[in-house]
């Protein structure tokens, strides 16, 4: 009731009411017929208004759907093509906006249509892009139901093909369990029986079948296509023929609802470099903040390189280039397998490049990332590099020289239409690490400078670095799920998840880089004693006042001073803070904790204000500290909570805007790593922040199931006692309705005691325990008995309603499962009546309805 209604709403409101009113005194189903018929008859416009009438009525009116559907069948006179129409509108546009029942409606009519052959029903099964399970489900058993008429259309056959085998990524939990097998059987029979139909779909079908590849029946189909071709289709070449064939703009967008379409599009054609990240923290909220959405970045990735191909006017504008929004969809990637599918759609034209197949824009992304982020986000690179010279060898070992080709030839490309004026800043940078520069030699030594002496005395030649990674290759399919093949490569991880602790070094190089004044009084802060608390942060003072007064501070003063504080400042960084039990804590204790030369920095720049130019001074020196040294975030967040009463206003301003000036260049992955690291060294500080972060960030805390398991990891049962005080006295939130489902079905694969916290916690806030119900069909004894103890005692207490009994009853239940039983006979006891009318109730709802009742039961009942 508060948006204003559309015009296609009220269209359909319209005919509704027209249908109705031509109804209204009908008594019978043949005059209804003759009376819709009649009014057909008229002309065009009757004949729209009484077939999306009966539309509408078929989507609202269950009950009568069937009816409804034969009267449409009867009085159509264009083979539905009005309908069809409208149905495509519903299902691209307004399908998220349906209520449950007409969703199903929808799914029910999509069902009719096919069944009915009915022509051009074979788009609306194209462009549903299915999210949820129920859907995909429903979706899927009526291509099953009608296999025959799915092969009858052979793009309806590649997009089904395309969605399910990009789904099955997204269903290896064992909840899935059926739903994947059903999916995996379908999709093998349509690729056996109709391979060269799929080949149509190009080379992202090999991408998709990589990643699942480890499934038995898809394994098998997998070896067929590389060592037995002619067995899957007389016609098939090879592999490499199919690799060659560029993938269809219309697989890519098959994959993107339209919805996310709409909102990319008008982020890369309208919104300007700078003015950017509200829009993205709002596409993140809104598609990216559920541990499932990991995955779908791979499917971003390929839509925006493969896609959306800017015109020279707006390549030449300020609008947001596309390689920023990839790179801020890599560095938002909390999972190191999505991590891995992405990287890989980045790469996928680049292995099997052709100048005369592929264009310049479907790699140009790839190089400017990496051009990019050398300077602000270096971990991205070096990720990315390692990704590509990696692959190139070991995707697929008997291709390994054409895919080595097509690299070659993608980056000869770029250096011809310039879309980087050298590649040296990329891959002869000296911040790369000596293994990464061997690798890049070994493989990309044609674009690799002249190396030196030095170079050589640093690393192994090209030619052993070669013979170790030929030699560690598997010619099985790669991109495995498994967490150990990925813990093999440290360079795949999630990088709010690296915490590297620098060695020490000598600072005198640095020092000799800034003026005679800083150089002294780093000098005379080196030289103060450790344990003079007071002498060090009057010194630390001394130091910021001159920061402030120069007339300019540029990297030549941050890069060196940085360096030179983060090395005096390590004792900070290596020891706990807090060395109290959290209940012996008090606010005289933590007053004492930020009397530290590390916290001067922070003080000065809670006293600056955000248009003064000491803030900006201020937060360039951290972030290039942060750089350095990645624990220092941690301990401004600790700052700001124990001053809170006193920077209360600016509290949240402060640590955003350090964290938009990070490497990370995001407040979720900045708090993410600050949190993470936190956890390692010092739990008691951890404990302390989490109401702070909580109150603070909300947007990124709460529904988190990463940062819940960071904290649940390391709590002891007095500091979860504390945090259920705190919760239960309204001063901590940590779970809500709307996300608590993706919560508590991530936490089923931790630890007991960590599923334990998780549950104590719920049940510390006023959430009821109704939500938890679509758990229940999905738990099972052996493997969720912790989930399943916590739901017994949370569903003993409550008086049943219709709907808990429908979900309790609705349990596959086997001889070692008895929480149907034993809950059931707890509510029998205590609420008999209660329980009697919600069975009876249900049970008459699965009656068959054609079976009539014997005489006098009615009575005897």
């Amino acid at each position: 009731s508060f948006e204003a209604k559309e015009e296609f709403d009220e269209k359909l409101e319209k005919y509704f009411n027209i249908l109705n009113g031509l109804l209204e005194n009908v008594t019978s189903e043949r005059e209804a017929n003759d009376v819709l018929t009649k009014h057909v008859s008229l002309g065009n416009a009757e004949h729209e208004a009484v077939c999306i009438g009966l539309l509408c009525k078929i989507l609202s009116e269950r009950p009568n759907a069937t009816r409804t559907f034969q009267n449409l069948m009867m009085v159509n006179r264009d083979s539905l093509n009005c309908v069809l129409i409208h149905m495509n509108i519903l299902i691209i546009d307004k399908f998220r906006k349906l209520s449950d029942p007409a969703r199903t409606q929808v799914l029910w009519m999509v069902n009719e249509l096919v069944r009915t052959s009915a022509n051009g029903s074979e788009g609306l099964c194209g462009g549903t892009s299915v999210k949820n399970v129920w859907l995909c489900e429903n979706v899927l058993d009526m291509l099953i139901n009608n296999q025959a008429w799915v092969e009858k259309s052979v793009s309806l056959l590649q997009i089904a093909v395309y969605t399910y085998l990009r789904l099955l990524q997204d269903h290896f939990h064992p909840n899935f369990t059926a739903l994947r097998q059903k999916e995996v059987t379908f999709v093998v029979a349509l690729m056996r029986e109709k391979w060269m139909e799929c080949c149509g779909i190009g080379r992202d079908l090999i991408r998709l079948m990589s990643a699942v590849a480890r499934i038995p029946e898809i394994e098998r189909l997998w070896s067929d296509i590389i060592y037995k071709p002619e067995t899957v289709s007389p016609s098939f070449t090879g592999i490499f023929s199919l690799l060659q064939t560029r993938t269809s703009r219309k697989f890519l967008v098959s994959r993107v609802t339209p919805d996310m379409e709409n909102k990319l599009n008008f982020i890369l054609h309208k919104v300007r470099f700078g003015n950017h990240k509200r829009y993205q923290d709002w596409f993140q909220r809104q598609y990216l903040g559920t541990p499932d959405s990991q995955t779908l970045r791979s499917d971003l990735i390929r839509y925006i390189c493969g896609c959306i191909h800017p015109s020279n006017e707006i390549l030449c504008s300020d609008i947001i280039p596309r390689w920023a929004v990839i790179g801020w969809l890599l560095s938002s990637c909390t999972s190191r397998i999505a991590t891995s599918y992405s990287n890989l759609a980045l790469f996928w034209d680049w292995l099997f490049y052709s100048p005369d197949k592929n264009s310049i824009m479907d790699i140009e992304p790839g190089v400017l990332v990496m051009h990019q982020s050398m300077r602000s986000h270096p971990a991205i690179t070096t990720s990315l590099l390692d990704f590509l010279c990696r692959t190139m060898v070991e995707f697929h070992p008997p291709i390994a020289p054409q895919i080595k080709q097509g690299v070659h030839l993608a980056l000869r490309t770029i250096l011809e239409k310039r879309v980087v004026a050298s590649l040296s800043p990329i891959i002869d940078n000296p911040k790369l690490d000596p293994e990464l520069r061997g690798l890049i030699r070994a493989n990309l030594q044609e674009f690799c400078a002249v190396p030196t002496a030095d170079d050589d005395s640093e690393n192994e030649t090209p030619e052993k670095k070669s013979e170790q990674i030929d030699s560690g290759h598997d010619t099985t399919a790669m991109f495995s799920d498994d967490d150990e093949e990925h813990a093999k490569n440290p360079k795949e991880m999630n990088i709010w998840r690296e915490s590297p602790t620098p060695e020490p070094r000598d600072i005198n190089v640095d020092m000799e880089r800034l003026d005679d004044t800083l150089r002294d009084l780093i000098g005379q802060l080196k030289q103060t004693e450790v344990v003079d608390l007071d002498e060090r942060c009057e010194r630390m003072q001394d130091i910021i006042d001159h920061v402030l007064s120069m007339d300019e501070f540029d990297s030549e003063i941050s890069v060196p001073l940085s360096s030179c504080l983060t090395q005096l400042l390590s004792d900070h960084f290596h020891k706990s803070i807090i060395t109290l039990m959290y209940c012996d804590i008090t606010d005289e204790y933590l007053e004492n904790c930020v009397e530290k030369p590390l916290y001067v920095i922070f003080r000065n720049l809670c006293q600056s204000k955000k248009d003064e130019d000491a803030f900006g001074v201020l937060l360039s020196l951290l972030s290039e500290m942060y750089s350095i040294q990645s624990r220092l975030g941690y301990h401004l967040l600790f700052f700001l909570a124990v001053k809170k009463q006193t920077y209360n206003e600016d509290n949240m301003f402060v640590y955003e805007s350090f964290a938009q000036n990070t490497q990370l260049g995001d407040v979720y992955n900045c708090l993410m790593m600050d949190l993470k690291h936190c956890q390692e060294d010092d739990v008691t500080m951890l404990v302390f922040l989490v109401p702070h972060v909580f109150k603070q960030f909300p947007e990124h805390c709460i529904g988190n199931s990463e940062l819940l398991n960071i904290i649940v990891a390391v709590l002891d049962p007095q500091q979860l006692e504390e945090f259920q005080c705190l919760i239960m006295t309204g001063e901590l939130v940590m779970m809500r309705k709307d996300s608590l489902l993706n919560v508590l079905v991530a936490s089923l694969e931790w630890e007991s005691f960590e599923q334990y916290c998780v549950w104590q916690l719920l049940g510390a806030h006023d959430i009821t325990p109704e939500v938890t119900l679509p758990l229940l069909q999905k738990l099972n004894s052996k493997s969720h008995a912790e989930a399943l103890s916590m739901l017994l005692l949370a569903f003993k207490h409550q008086r049943p309603t219709q709907e808990m009994v429908k979900h309790v009853i609705s349990r596959q239940c086997g001889d070692v499962d008895r929480f149907a039983t034993s809950l059931l006979r707890h509510w029998a006891i205590g609420h008999t009546k209660d329980v009697a009318e919600h069975l009876t109730v249900l049970l008459s709802k699965s009656k068959p309805r054609n079976t009539p009742p014997r005489k006098g039961l009615r009575q005897r009942s």
